[in-house]
């Protein structure tokens, strides 16, 4: 589902960008006579994440004279709007090919778009053929990069599909938690019952009964649009009865220096067989540091599964800003 499709309309211009990765700067006229396929992503987003692979295999099998993948970075929080933080995160997923900073969502709202992921394939002449939302049909988008291709003469007959639908795929399995966000601006509420704003409360007292897909806070926390804040050195903890196969979040924190969170998962220390790939350990168990604002993984397992998590901390800088799942 797209918020307004542009297919059969000439391709817009990019526009307001804050500068470019991986390229100097690029022009929608002056990529014509190629094919390109747009990625809009952002950093913190686990679906974007999930796509990366795949674009890169078509940006690997596909690139050069006749065809451009861009990625057009468009945050969601304030943290991804700094350039130098999008920067990073090419660099640490490995991104090869031209990264566009849209920062304050220009280009964005210029394609209609109101998801993470959402693709656009544009033919040679510049004119928008191909629109998609989302996860998924990776396999489609090719045959029409190809199609293109071949339109422009330029691909060849024995060219083999890259075939990244034999990638990992990410299905969607009945009853997962859904996101879940912090911050007061989409905040479902919390299991406590109560909200701590600024200038009101702060202190949060876990009730002890737990509702699946509901966050509860212990300690001091603050709600601000984006996110809770921990606000003492005193211990404090998030938890939340789940259920799915994979569980992230995005952290962050104001300050440079590392933020330490243990991580237990129903009650106990997490298994290594069960802890996704930011956990560390050391001989109290399994715990993340949190140095910079981005998504961290904490939970892999290898089916669905229902979990409750709990994230103990006892600093005074720790953001937290949304649970993803999958």
């Amino acid at each position: 589902m797209l918020a307004e499709s542009l297919t059969g309309k000439t391709a817009p211009e990019f526009s307001n960008l804050r500068g470019w990765v991986n390229t100097s700067p690029l022009t929608m006229t002056g990529l014509r006579g190629k094919v390109v396929l747009l990625d809009f992503w952002t950093y913190s987003c686990v679906n974007c994440v999930r796509s990366l692979p795949h674009m890169k295999l078509l940006h690997k099998e596909y690139a050069g004279d006749t065809f451009v993948l861009i990625g057009v970075h468009t945050p969601e929080f304030e943290f991804e709007r700094i350039p130098e933080n999008v920067a990073s995160a090419v660099k640490r997923f490995g991104i090869g090919y031209p990264v566009a900073i849209d920062s304050e969502n220009t280009t964005w709202r210029l394609y209609g778009n109101q998801y993470w992921p959402r693709q656009t394939v544009i033919d040679s002449k510049g004119t928008v053929r191909w629109e998609h939302a989302g996860e998924g049909d990776y396999d489609k988008m090719e045959d029409r990069i190809r199609d293109l291709l071949k339109e422009t003469g330029k691909l060849a007959d024995n060219k083999i599909k890259a075939g990244s639908n034999k990638l990992e795929k990410f299905g969607f399995v009945q009853n997962t938690t859904p996101e879940i966000y912090m911050g007061t601006l989409r905040s479902q509420g919390f299991g406590n019952g109560q909200v701590c704003v600024p200038g009101s409360c702060t202190r949060y007292i876990d009730p002890g009964k737990h509702s699946r897909d509901v966050p509860y806070l212990s300690g001091d926390w603050t709600q601000f649009p984006e996110y809770v804040m921990h606000e003492t050195d005193e211990s404090g903890y998030v938890l939340l009865k789940y259920g799915a196969r994979n569980t992230n979040a995005v952290l962050g924190v104001s300050d440079t220096k590392p933020v330490r969170l243990n991580v237990q998962l129903d009650g106990k220390p997490i298994e290594k067989g069960k802890a996704g790939a930011d956990i560390q350990w050391d001989s109290t168990g399994g715990y993340l540091v949190v140095a910079e604002n981005r998504l961290y993984v904490i939970v892999r397992t290898k089916a669905f599964e229902i979990h409750e998590l709990k994230l103990v901390t006892n600093s005074d800088d720790l953001r937290f800003y949304t649970y993803t799942f999958g």
